[in-house]
């Protein structure tokens, strides 16, 4: 018995009344006790807390009645599982209904008693939504008695003013793993290992020296070696006599929130599908980059803005399920193609950035351009297809270039542009030179959203002739832009940039009405044998059902379908995928001519010339300008022409501008020509006088 007293618990068993009466009278926590389904006991926090009196509540209300009607049966089910004894306690939360008929949050750790000889339950209610600051108003005002501390579910302990453990709960030990005798006598380092009891020794010291409250977070591992992510609610209380009596602490799991956490920082900072980083946490690195490379002053920095030529093309073919594909491939090769100590985020879409640290010259930066280039270059696998791609790069330099993120950005975006207005699959270096530039690309950008609704598009027509007799049976249709401030802007310059603002479409919808009346009224001119126009489309259009629109034209219009041509590049058959190919297919199918433009500088699709695909190739003028010069150029304009003729294709020569280019070319059995010497592109006006004329 004396050992008994002379343990510290005893002090806080002779003193049990006093803390009972302390605990039930607690001002920061509800507490209650209910017996068949009413309260026998309520405290004044928890009265006020739901606006009654505690004899309202205790005059056969009970917890059902404090309760929102969606967790009504829940809470039922909770206190009769304890009532029961299914259970000897739970600990669940639920939607608690106030006097004035609103609603909050409450927590409620609960356990089965008896009372009078019959079952009871006992608990503790929480108010969670102030968790923080109530939870750490209950560590400063739990004073339990040893019986009080088993009933919390919650791992619990407390210790004397050594820091040895005077005892703990039956949720502490499962939470551990040991049982309380190898708990209670025992040091922090006789029960946790040692860097992680350093820790906590540590903590303990600093609160006793400063008596109060204490919260951090830690870790805490159990006796089969698991590590689980706590926060630790702690509070000193006094002996009797008004001394230090040691330090009461409440374990909070926080596992599960530390790896929410984690995910929303991870989900915050890199793109949730290539994995990089995203555009917010690439600001940051490259803001830390330049505020560290401003600091050494010996070496600089090198910002890379990646955009995929042509992506779009992909997305409206495949799908976008395979541009997702090709996005995840592209940023893998982009992180294989880097040092480690470079960063490779995504801008978005389909750009990306490259940070590349510790550049000394500009070729350095360059060379990693380079590279960048050379690997997202080289062909894709989707959907069964090989797909080819490249990319633009633009590079800005720190310090020569800017000495700050926004400036930097910007910058990098204008050389990519340049790279792509440069012909694409390369690179450039920011100069000043590019800020005229961009201003005059934004400025086409706008004025283009307004062009077709102001009439500022027209539409010429090149003559094709047949070198054999001179006559006219072709007609390119080329599309011209009057700018009011401008002046005239070539296709090559602002069909690009049409794609970007997405007016591309509307102005392809243009075109074909305009050369469907084309048709119409070269038809009126010569009916006995009508004028066939060719219209520029590319794989964008073809995909997004412009085939079918055009047949619907054609129809709608009542003209024969073979009166309509459509020229395609090498380039665009060589990549094009299964559905722009159908398309193509559906237009031969019902009539209309495919002509193969700029044969001969590509790398063409043969078996697209062998399967009847392609009805007529256009000879780039690149081979055609040296036909009367160079020998070995004839050599092989003749051989294209015998092996389209061998296939059943019709051929005709771009760019002649000379008679001497004329005469090889019909000699050579060529069947139709284009460029100055015949006509050049001109008004419809003019091409019906043209046309009536030849």
């Amino acid at each position: 018995m004396n050992e008994l007293f002379d343990d510290p618990l005893a002090d806080l068993l002779r003193e049990s009344d006093s803390l009972l009466r302390g605990l039930l009278g607690n001002a920061m926590v509800g507490m209650y006790l209910g017996q068949d389904g009413r309260f026998v006991y309520v405290n004044p926090w928890l009265a006020n807390l739901f606006g009654y009196t505690q004899r309202e509540l205790c005059s056969g209300m009970g917890p059902l009645d404090l309760t929102a009607a969606d967790s009504r049966e829940r809470v039922g089910e909770e206190i009769e599982r304890r009532t029961r004894g299914e259970v000897p306690s739970s600990h669940y939360g639920f939607k608690a209904l106030h006097r004035d008929g609103g609603t909050f949050e409450v927590e409620v750790f609960g356990v089965a008693t008896r009372l009078g000889g019959r079952p009871a339950v006992i608990g503790l209610l929480h108010d969670i939504s102030a968790r923080e600051g109530a939870t750490r108003a209950l560590a400063n005002q739990l004073r339990l008695t040893e019986k009080l501390i088993e009933t919390i579910p919650g791992p619990l302990f407390y210790k004397d003013e050594r820091g040895v453990y005077l005892g703990c709960n039956r949720a502490f030990e499962a939470y551990l793993g040991r049982e309380r005798e190898h708990i209670v006598g025992k040091s922090v380092h006789e029960v946790a290992p040692r860097e992680l009891a350093d820790l906590y020794q540590a903590a303990d010291a600093a609160l006793f020296r400063s008596p109060g409250t204490q919260t951090y977070e830690a870790v805490v591992e159990n006796a089969q070696g698991e590590r689980r992510d706590v926060v630790f609610y702690k509070a000193t209380f006094d002996k009797a006599d008004g001394s230090l009596g040691g330090l009461l602490g409440v374990i909070l799991d926080i596992t599960e929130r530390k790896k929410l956490e984690r995910k929303v920082w991870e989900q915050a900072h890199h793109d949730p599908l290539t994995g990089l980083p995203n555009m917010r946490w690439l600001r940051e690195r490259l803001a830390a980059a330049v505020e560290s490379a401003g600091r050494r002053g010996d070496k600089g920095l090198a910002l890379l803005f990646i955009d995929l030529d042509r992506f779009k093309e992909v997305n409206d073919t495949l799908g976008h399920a395979a541009g997702d594909r090709l996005l995840v491939d592209a940023a893998s090769r982009l992180r294989g193609a880097l040092r480690a100590e470079d960063l490779v985020g995504r801008q978005g879409g389909d750009e990306f950035l490259v940070l590349v640290h510790d550049v000394e010259v500009p070729e350095q930066a360059e060379g990693v351009a380079a590279k960048v280039v050379e690997v997202l270059s080289q062909s894709f696998v989707l959907e069964g297809q090989e797909v080819r791609l490249s990319a633009s790069a633009g590079i800005a330099m720190y310090p020569q270039d800017g000495q700050d993120v926004e400036t930097l950005l910007r910058y990098a975006d204008m050389a990519m542009y340049a790279a792509k207005g440069a012909g694409r699959a390369g690179y450039r270096r920011f100069s000043k030179e590019m800020q005229e530039q961009v201003a005059r690309r934004h400025a086409l950008g706008e004025a283009l959203r307004r062009a077709l609704e102001h009439g500022q598009f027209a539409l010429h027509f090149q003559p094709i002739v047949d070198l054999r007799t001179g006559r006219v049976d072709k007609a390119e249709a080329l599309l011209r832009w009057a700018h009011p401030e401008l002046g005239a802007v070539g296709p090559a310059e602002f069909l690009p940039i049409a794609a970007e603002v997405g007016v591309l479409d509307a102005i392809g919808e243009w075109i074909m009405a305009e050369a469907l009346e084309a048709i119409r009224r070269c038809a009126a001119v010569r009916p006995d044998r009508p004028v066939q126009v060719a219209i520029n489309v590319g794989p964008r259009q073809i995909a997004g059902g412009a085939c079918a629109a055009y047949l619907e034209a054609l129809r709608g219009a009542g003209l024969a379908p073979e009166l309509l041509a459509v020229e395609v590049t090498e380039e665009t058959l060589q990549d094009a995928n299964a559905c722009v190919i159908e398309g193509l297919r559906a237009l031969r199918s019902a009539g209309i001519a495919i002509d193969l433009d700029d044969f001969g500088i590509g790398h063409s699709a043969f078996s697209h010339l062998r399967d009847r695909l392609v009805s007529n190739i256009k000879i780039d003028s690149s081979l055609v300008s040296g036909l009367s010069s160079d020998p070995g150029g004839q050599v092989i304009v003749d051989a294209l022409i015998a092996m389209a003729h061998t296939l059943g294709l019709k051929v005709t020569a771009e760019g002649v501008e000379t008679e001497g280019q004329r005469r090889v070319l019909a000699h050579g059995a060529c069947d139709f020509g284009q460029g100055s010497l015949l006509a050049e592109p001109m008004p419809l006006s003019d091409l019906l006088e043209f046309i009536a004329s030849h």
